[in-house]
Protein backbone atom coordinates (compact mmCIF):
# COMPACT_ATOMS: atom_id res chain seq x y z
CA UNK A 1 0.00 0.00 0.00
CA UNK A 2 1.46 3.33 -0.75
CA UNK A 3 0.20 6.79 0.43
CA UNK A 4 0.93 10.03 -1.15
CA UNK A 5 -0.09 12.99 0.90
CA UNK A 6 -1.43 15.88 -1.58
CA UNK A 7 -0.21 18.48 0.82
CA UNK A 8 1.06 19.82 4.06
CA UNK A 9 -2.25 19.96 6.79
CA UNK A 10 -2.62 23.62 8.15
CA UNK A 11 -4.43 21.75 10.96
CA UNK A 12 -5.83 18.31 12.07
CA UNK A 13 -8.94 17.62 9.74
CA UNK A 14 -12.52 16.57 12.11
CA UNK A 15 -13.58 14.35 9.28
CA UNK A 16 -11.84 11.94 7.38
CA UNK A 17 -14.37 11.27 3.86
CA UNK A 18 -13.18 7.63 2.13
CA UNK A 19 -14.00 7.31 -1.11
CA UNK A 20 -13.17 4.63 -3.21
CA UNK A 21 -11.97 5.40 -7.20
CA UNK A 22 -12.14 1.42 -8.82
CA UNK A 23 -12.85 2.95 -12.31
CA UNK A 24 -12.00 6.64 -13.86
CA UNK A 25 -11.95 9.70 -12.42
CA UNK A 26 -15.10 11.07 -13.49
CA UNK A 27 -16.95 8.50 -12.01
CA UNK A 28 -16.27 10.34 -8.30
CA UNK A 29 -15.91 13.85 -9.86
CA UNK A 30 -19.32 14.21 -8.98
CA UNK A 31 -19.07 13.22 -5.23
CA UNK A 32 -15.83 15.29 -5.44
CA UNK A 33 -17.77 18.72 -6.16
CA UNK A 34 -19.93 18.03 -3.28
CA UNK A 35 -17.28 17.78 -1.07
CA UNK A 36 -15.28 20.77 -2.05
CA UNK A 37 -18.93 22.72 -1.32
CA UNK A 38 -19.51 21.53 2.37
CA UNK A 39 -19.60 24.76 4.49
CA UNK A 40 -16.52 23.00 6.75
CA UNK A 41 -14.84 21.74 3.76
CA UNK A 42 -11.49 23.26 5.45
CA UNK A 43 -12.16 21.20 8.04
CA UNK A 44 -12.29 18.05 6.12
CA UNK A 45 -9.92 15.28 4.46
CA UNK A 46 -10.61 13.57 1.69
CA UNK A 47 -9.00 10.08 1.06
CA UNK A 48 -9.09 8.57 -2.46
CA UNK A 49 -8.29 5.24 -2.65
CA UNK A 50 -7.53 4.25 -6.15
CA UNK A 51 -5.43 0.88 -7.92
CA UNK A 52 -2.02 2.22 -9.41
CA UNK A 53 -2.93 1.96 -13.02
CA UNK A 54 -6.37 4.44 -11.91
CA UNK A 55 -3.99 6.76 -9.44
CA UNK A 56 -2.53 8.57 -12.33
CA UNK A 57 -5.87 9.86 -13.84
CA UNK A 58 -6.57 11.88 -10.80
CA UNK A 59 -7.57 15.62 -11.27
CA UNK A 60 -5.49 17.25 -8.75
CA UNK A 61 -6.91 20.69 -9.22
CA UNK A 62 -10.39 19.35 -8.58
CA UNK A 63 -9.26 19.14 -4.48
CA UNK A 64 -8.43 22.38 -3.83
CA UNK A 65 -11.30 23.72 -1.91
CA UNK A 66 -10.83 20.63 0.60
CA UNK A 67 -8.56 21.33 4.07
CA UNK A 68 -6.72 18.36 3.02
CA UNK A 69 -6.35 15.48 0.78
CA UNK A 70 -4.87 11.75 0.51
CA UNK A 71 -4.09 9.57 -2.70
CA UNK A 72 -3.42 5.92 -1.31
CA UNK A 73 -2.80 3.23 -4.27
CA UNK A 74 -3.70 -0.13 -3.29
CA UNK A 75 -2.73 -3.30 -5.32
CA UNK A 76 -6.18 -4.72 -5.98
CA UNK A 77 -9.48 -3.46 -4.58
CA UNK A 78 -11.65 -6.89 -4.47
CA UNK A 79 -14.09 -5.02 -2.38
CA UNK A 80 -15.53 -1.53 -1.64
CA UNK A 81 -14.99 -2.47 2.35
CA UNK A 82 -11.03 -2.74 1.36
CA UNK A 83 -10.70 0.15 -0.14
CA UNK A 84 -12.48 1.76 2.95
CA UNK A 85 -10.28 0.13 5.45
CA UNK A 86 -7.83 0.89 3.63
CA UNK A 87 -8.81 4.72 3.97
CA UNK A 88 -9.96 4.26 7.80
CA UNK A 89 -6.09 3.14 8.84
CA UNK A 90 -4.81 5.98 6.72
CA UNK A 91 -7.17 9.03 7.88
CA UNK A 92 -5.43 12.08 10.20
CA UNK A 93 -9.40 12.87 11.54
CA UNK A 94 -10.60 11.10 14.44
CA UNK A 95 -13.86 10.68 12.63
CA UNK A 96 -14.39 8.66 9.50
CA UNK A 97 -17.19 8.48 6.89
CA UNK A 98 -17.98 6.22 4.12
CA UNK A 99 -18.87 7.93 0.70
CA UNK A 100 -19.97 6.65 -2.69
CA UNK A 101 -19.66 7.65 -6.10
CA UNK A 102 -23.40 7.90 -6.62
CA UNK A 103 -23.93 9.69 -3.03
CA UNK A 104 -24.01 13.52 -2.99
CA UNK A 105 -23.90 15.32 0.18
CA UNK A 106 -25.73 18.20 0.69
CA UNK A 107 -23.40 21.41 1.92
CA UNK A 108 -24.17 21.35 5.58
CA UNK A 109 -23.08 17.31 6.24
CA UNK A 110 -19.97 17.83 7.68
CA UNK A 111 -20.66 20.01 9.50
CA UNK A 112 -23.74 18.08 11.02
CA UNK A 113 -21.55 14.91 11.07
CA UNK A 114 -18.43 16.68 13.25
CA UNK A 115 -21.18 18.61 15.40
CA UNK A 116 -22.83 15.21 16.49
CA UNK A 117 -19.59 13.24 16.68
CA UNK A 118 -18.54 15.75 19.52
CA UNK A 119 -20.89 13.68 21.77
CA UNK A 120 -21.05 9.74 22.99
CA UNK A 121 -22.12 8.34 19.36
CA UNK A 122 -19.87 5.42 17.55
CA UNK A 123 -21.83 6.13 14.51
CA UNK A 124 -24.01 8.94 12.81
CA UNK A 125 -26.06 8.23 10.14
CA UNK A 126 -27.15 10.73 7.38
CA UNK A 127 -30.82 11.45 5.98
CA UNK A 128 -31.31 9.66 2.87
CA UNK A 129 -32.84 11.25 -0.09
CA UNK A 130 -33.86 9.41 -3.10
CA UNK A 131 -31.28 10.66 -5.83
CA UNK A 132 -33.22 9.46 -9.31
CA UNK A 133 -36.86 10.11 -8.31
CA UNK A 134 -38.30 9.82 -11.57
CA UNK A 135 -38.00 5.45 -12.07
CA UNK A 136 -40.27 3.12 -10.15
CA UNK A 137 -37.37 0.50 -9.95
CA UNK A 138 -35.31 3.01 -8.51
CA UNK A 139 -37.83 4.46 -5.73
CA UNK A 140 -38.22 0.42 -4.90
CA UNK A 141 -34.44 0.02 -4.80
CA UNK A 142 -34.21 2.73 -2.25
CA UNK A 143 -37.60 1.70 -0.25
CA UNK A 144 -35.85 -1.66 0.27
CA UNK A 145 -32.25 -0.37 1.49
CA UNK A 146 -32.97 3.21 2.93
CA UNK A 147 -36.91 3.44 4.04
CA UNK A 148 -35.69 3.85 7.97
CA UNK A 149 -33.61 6.71 7.17
CA UNK A 150 -35.67 8.71 4.59
CA UNK A 151 -37.59 10.47 6.57
CA UNK A 152 -36.20 11.85 9.76
CA UNK A 153 -37.70 15.15 10.87
CA UNK A 154 -35.15 15.33 14.13
CA UNK A 155 -32.10 13.50 15.91
CA UNK A 156 -32.52 10.17 17.21
CA UNK A 157 -31.13 7.09 18.80
CA UNK A 158 -31.39 3.97 15.90
CA UNK A 159 -30.08 0.03 16.33
CA UNK A 160 -28.48 0.46 12.33
CA UNK A 161 -27.85 3.34 9.85
CA UNK A 162 -27.74 3.44 6.49
CA UNK A 163 -24.63 1.22 4.91
CA UNK A 164 -22.02 2.71 2.76
CA UNK A 165 -22.99 6.32 4.13
CA UNK A 166 -22.47 6.17 7.82
CA UNK A 167 -19.65 7.91 9.76
CA UNK A 168 -17.60 6.46 12.56
CA UNK A 169 -15.64 7.24 15.44
CA UNK A 170 -11.98 5.76 13.57
CA UNK A 171 -10.44 4.50 17.26
CA UNK A 172 -13.99 2.12 17.38
CA UNK A 173 -13.38 0.97 14.05
CA UNK A 174 -10.00 -0.23 14.29
CA UNK A 175 -10.35 -1.90 18.02
CA UNK A 176 -12.09 -4.73 15.18
CA UNK A 177 -9.43 -6.99 14.25
CA UNK A 178 -11.77 -8.41 11.28
CA UNK A 179 -13.52 -4.85 9.98
CA UNK A 180 -13.29 -5.42 6.08
CA UNK A 181 -15.22 -8.75 6.83
CA UNK A 182 -17.22 -6.12 9.28
CA UNK A 183 -18.16 -3.68 6.67
CA UNK A 184 -19.10 -5.93 4.31
CA UNK A 185 -22.66 -6.18 5.81
CA UNK A 186 -22.68 -2.76 8.13
CA UNK A 187 -26.11 -3.49 9.44
CA UNK A 188 -24.01 -6.52 11.65
CA UNK A 189 -21.65 -4.51 12.38
CA UNK A 190 -24.19 -2.05 14.06
CA UNK A 191 -25.90 -4.53 15.75
CA UNK A 192 -22.09 -5.40 17.06
CA UNK A 193 -22.10 -1.78 18.26
CA UNK A 194 -25.01 -1.82 20.12
CA UNK A 195 -24.30 -5.41 21.65
CA UNK A 196 -21.21 -3.55 22.81
CA UNK A 197 -22.79 -0.66 24.04
CA UNK A 198 -21.80 1.95 21.62
CA UNK A 199 -24.75 4.64 20.12
CA UNK A 200 -25.72 5.20 16.58
CA UNK A 201 -27.47 8.33 16.32
CA UNK A 202 -29.43 9.70 13.04
CA UNK A 203 -29.17 13.31 12.41
CA UNK A 204 -31.47 14.88 9.45
CA UNK A 205 -29.08 18.03 9.55
CA UNK A 206 -26.96 15.46 7.52
CA UNK A 207 -28.28 14.86 4.37
CA UNK A 208 -27.22 12.79 0.95
CA UNK A 209 -28.68 12.29 -2.74
CA UNK A 210 -28.15 8.51 -3.47
CA UNK A 211 -28.84 7.35 -7.03
CA UNK A 212 -30.60 4.12 -6.97
CA UNK A 213 -30.37 1.28 -9.28
CA UNK A 214 -33.26 1.94 -11.95
CA UNK A 215 -32.49 -1.17 -14.56
CA UNK A 216 -34.87 -4.18 -13.96
CA UNK A 217 -32.08 -7.22 -14.44
CA UNK A 218 -29.75 -5.27 -11.80
CA UNK A 219 -32.67 -4.80 -9.12
CA UNK A 220 -33.21 -7.68 -9.34
CA UNK A 221 -29.73 -9.28 -9.00
CA UNK A 222 -29.03 -6.99 -6.70
CA UNK A 223 -31.59 -7.91 -4.21
CA UNK A 224 -30.53 -11.54 -4.58
CA UNK A 225 -27.03 -11.32 -3.88
CA UNK A 226 -27.97 -8.61 -0.92
CA UNK A 227 -29.49 -11.03 0.50
CA UNK A 228 -27.31 -13.92 0.49
CA UNK A 229 -24.13 -11.88 2.00
CA UNK A 230 -26.34 -10.64 4.68
CA UNK A 231 -27.47 -13.74 5.21
CA UNK A 232 -24.30 -15.64 4.96
CA UNK A 233 -22.19 -13.11 7.15
CA UNK A 234 -25.30 -13.24 9.32
CA UNK A 235 -24.97 -17.18 9.83
CA UNK A 236 -21.26 -17.36 10.02
CA UNK A 237 -20.93 -17.93 13.86
CA UNK A 238 -24.32 -19.50 13.69
CA UNK A 239 -25.26 -23.26 15.04
CA UNK A 240 -26.00 -24.96 11.74
CA UNK A 241 -29.78 -25.82 13.27
CA UNK A 242 -30.17 -21.74 13.67
CA UNK A 243 -29.17 -21.06 10.44
CA UNK A 244 -31.41 -23.71 8.38
CA UNK A 245 -34.23 -22.83 10.76
CA UNK A 246 -34.62 -18.76 9.48
CA UNK A 247 -33.87 -20.65 6.22
CA UNK A 248 -37.46 -22.41 6.20
CA UNK A 249 -38.66 -19.32 7.36
CA UNK A 250 -37.68 -17.15 4.23
CA UNK A 251 -41.39 -17.04 2.81
CA UNK A 252 -42.65 -14.95 5.78
CA UNK A 253 -39.73 -12.16 5.29
CA UNK A 254 -41.41 -10.08 2.49
CA UNK A 255 -44.04 -9.97 4.42
CA UNK A 256 -42.62 -8.66 7.28
CA UNK A 257 -40.37 -6.13 5.76
CA UNK A 258 -43.45 -4.74 3.42
CA UNK A 259 -45.50 -4.13 6.82
CA UNK A 260 -42.06 -2.30 8.04
CA UNK A 261 -42.22 -0.14 5.37
CA UNK A 262 -45.68 0.52 5.40
CA UNK A 263 -45.80 1.23 9.05
CA UNK A 264 -42.89 4.29 8.16
CA UNK A 265 -45.11 5.44 5.30
CA UNK A 266 -47.82 6.32 7.63
CA UNK A 267 -49.56 9.00 5.25
CA UNK A 268 -51.08 9.39 2.34
CA UNK A 269 -48.67 12.41 1.32
CA UNK A 270 -45.68 9.70 1.92
CA UNK A 271 -46.91 7.08 0.26
CA UNK A 272 -47.48 9.06 -2.91
CA UNK A 273 -44.66 11.18 -2.57
CA UNK A 274 -42.64 7.80 -2.91
CA UNK A 275 -44.67 6.45 -5.82
CA UNK A 276 -45.35 3.30 -3.07
CA UNK A 277 -48.69 1.78 -4.79
CA UNK A 278 -47.02 2.30 -8.38
CA UNK A 279 -44.11 0.63 -7.57
CA UNK A 280 -45.39 -2.09 -5.52
CA UNK A 281 -45.05 -4.99 -7.96
CA UNK A 282 -40.84 -4.10 -8.21
CA UNK A 283 -40.92 -3.51 -4.29
CA UNK A 284 -42.60 -7.57 -3.72
CA UNK A 285 -40.14 -9.02 -6.65
CA UNK A 286 -37.15 -7.26 -4.70
CA UNK A 287 -38.39 -8.38 -1.13
CA UNK A 288 -38.50 -12.26 -2.47
CA UNK A 289 -35.73 -12.64 -4.25
CA UNK A 290 -33.77 -10.78 -1.01
CA UNK A 291 -35.29 -13.12 1.44
CA UNK A 292 -34.26 -16.35 -0.95
CA UNK A 293 -31.21 -15.28 -1.27
CA UNK A 294 -30.79 -14.25 2.75
CA UNK A 295 -32.09 -18.10 3.02
CA UNK A 296 -29.45 -19.30 0.57
CA UNK A 297 -26.79 -17.63 2.75
CA UNK A 298 -27.97 -19.10 5.62
CA UNK A 299 -27.74 -22.34 4.35
CA UNK A 300 -24.47 -22.20 1.44
CA UNK A 301 -22.68 -18.93 2.65
CA UNK A 302 -22.13 -16.13 0.75
CA UNK A 303 -20.40 -18.41 -1.85
CA UNK A 304 -19.09 -15.51 -5.16
CA UNK A 305 -22.45 -13.37 -4.23
CA UNK A 306 -19.47 -10.08 -2.71
CA UNK A 307 -17.72 -10.71 -5.92
CA UNK A 308 -21.62 -9.42 -7.77
CA UNK A 309 -22.56 -7.35 -5.42
CA UNK A 310 -20.07 -5.57 -5.41
CA UNK A 311 -20.53 -4.43 -9.41
CA UNK A 312 -23.64 -3.00 -8.00
CA UNK A 313 -22.00 -0.64 -5.21
CA UNK A 314 -18.66 0.35 -7.39
CA UNK A 315 -20.13 -0.05 -10.92
CA UNK A 316 -23.49 2.40 -10.39
CA UNK A 317 -23.40 3.70 -13.88
CA UNK A 318 -23.92 0.45 -14.95
CA UNK A 319 -26.57 -0.36 -13.15
CA UNK A 320 -29.04 2.93 -14.22
CA UNK A 321 -31.34 3.83 -17.14
CA UNK A 322 -30.11 6.06 -19.75
CA UNK A 323 -32.24 8.94 -17.81
CA UNK A 324 -30.95 8.50 -14.97
CA UNK A 325 -26.97 8.29 -16.10
CA UNK A 326 -26.53 11.89 -16.55
CA UNK A 327 -27.60 12.26 -12.84
CA UNK A 328 -23.91 10.82 -11.93
CA UNK A 329 -21.86 13.02 -14.40
CA UNK A 330 -20.92 15.96 -13.15
CA UNK A 331 -21.87 19.90 -14.08
CA UNK A 332 -20.41 22.91 -12.41
CA UNK A 333 -21.76 23.49 -8.96
CA UNK A 334 -25.09 25.83 -9.38
CA UNK A 335 -23.97 27.19 -12.89
CA UNK A 336 -27.99 27.82 -13.41
CA UNK A 337 -31.23 28.38 -11.82
CA UNK A 338 -32.70 25.35 -13.35
CA UNK A 339 -29.75 23.06 -12.16
CA UNK A 340 -31.01 20.25 -9.63
CA UNK A 341 -30.45 20.39 -5.98
CA UNK A 342 -27.90 18.32 -6.20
Amino acid sequence: MELATRRPFAGMPRLSAILNMPGEFDAIRKTIRHLCAQSVRDQLELIIVATPEKAARIDATSLDALGASQLLTVPRMPTAAAGWVAGIQAARAPVVVLCEDHSYPEPHWAEALIEAHERDYAAVGPAMRNGNPGSLISWANFLLCFIEWSSLDRSQLAATAPGHNTSYKRDILLAYPDLERRLVSERLLHFDLGAKGHHILLEPRAATNHVNISRAGSYLAHSFYGGRVFGGGRAQEWPKIRAWACAFGFPLVPLIRLRRILKLLDSPAKRRESRFWAALPWIMAGLALHALGEAAGYTLGPGAAMDRYMSFELRRAEHVNAADKALLKDVPAFATAAHSAF
